[in-house]
């Protein structure tokens, strides 16, 4: 979540359309009707969708992480996973109360689990649906450091970017079972320097954001180096979505920006979470969702930000 060094690129995207083979792509746009108020006061972490829609809002409560400085250690009292409705923007269900003691990302599986990984307790934890705990994996058999997200391939195994410290990628079974664990710490292929988010495709192609190393790692469903994708400027959080990879990114302070890639890593389009004019605290994005096939677009902001936004997609128009 922390920002380890200062930013060594300029801002260089001032506005949130690109212009692409004779065409401006008008990319998202944020949407002041959702949600609902000021829904959370506490760092957002992590967003998800289930299979109904709902936004799932992962919140680290009274439990803040600042620059330079720890956290607390004690579980968070307060409900850490909010259920938002897509359309209302309204709070309803919420669970995790006393539960978590540093959230990180929130993902939903495939057949609708959601897991939780939480940096704190160097754990990912499922629970069903409601909330209802249902297994941990992290302790003396693997042994995770500060791990950061979670991602799973078709067969139902899944991967664990592990994390601040182990600087590695795990993979285990279906069952939890520990399959094998890639990566050193390094700039080198196969290593990494803080991998702080794991996404993988439809063909089961994983991409590990190596975000001090500023760029995307494409490694095979066997953890075999496939490519690196450089300037892509700190990747926080990625996710795939209607044949795309998602990329969110935070050079500094309230710059970041989400991009839109193709699987051979070329920009599509993209947007600042942070929309032009607003004196408005968008901090530090962090969590990252996406809906309706990259139509609808999820941040949650960490530091002083500390809120949730959606931003929707508009339309292509011809370049003037």
């Amino acid at each position: 979540m922390l920002p380890t060094k200062p930013t060594r690129r300029d801002w260089l995207l001032a506005s949130a359309a690109i212009t692409l083979a004779g065409r401006r792509l008008i990319a998202h746009d944020l949407d002041p009707s959702w949600p609902a108020g000021r829904i959370v006061q506490a760092q957002v972490s992590g967003v998800a969708v289930d299979g109904e829609g709902r936004v799932l809002v992962l919140n680290r409560g009274e439990n803040h992480w600042m620059p330079q400085g720890a956290f607390k250690r004690q579980k968070i009292k307060e409900s850490a996973v909010l259920l938002v409705d897509p359309d209302s923007g309204k709070v309803g269900a919420t669970w995790g109360a006393g539960t978590f003691i540093m959230p990180h990302q929130i993902v939903v599986a495939p057949g609708g689990n959601v897991w939780v990984v939480d940096v704190g307790l160097h754990q990912v934890i499922e629970f069903d649906p409601e909330g209802k705990k249902l297994r941990s994996i992290g302790g003396p058999k693997v042994r995770f450091n500060m791990p950061t997200d979670l991602a799973f391939l078709s067969d139902g195994s899944f991967v664990v970017s592990d994390g601040y410290l182990n600087s590695r990628v795990v993979k285990f079974s279906a069952d939890g079972k520990l399959v094998a664990a890639w990566g050193t710490k390094g700039s080198r292929p196969l290593q990494f320097n803080v991998p702080h988010s794991v996404a993988v495709d439809d063909r089961d192609r994983i991409y590990v954001a190596d975000r001090e190393n500023d760029r995307i790692q494409v490694l095979d469903a066997d953890g075999r180096f496939l490519a690196a994708w450089t300037d892509v400027d700190r990747p926080i959080t990625a996710r795939y979505a209607g044949d795309s990879l998602f990329v969110l990114s935070n050079l500094d302070a309230d710059r970041g920006i989400v991009r839109r890639l193709d699987l051979q890593g070329r920009v599509l389009d993209s947007f600042p979470t942070k929309p032009a004019g607003t004196t408005e605290d968008f901090e530090w994005p962090h969590g990252l969702a996406v809906a309706a096939g990259g139509q609808d677009v999820y941040v949650g902001f960490t530091l002083t930000g500390r809120r949730v936004h959606r931003y929707r997609s508009g339309d292509a128009t011809r370049a003037e």
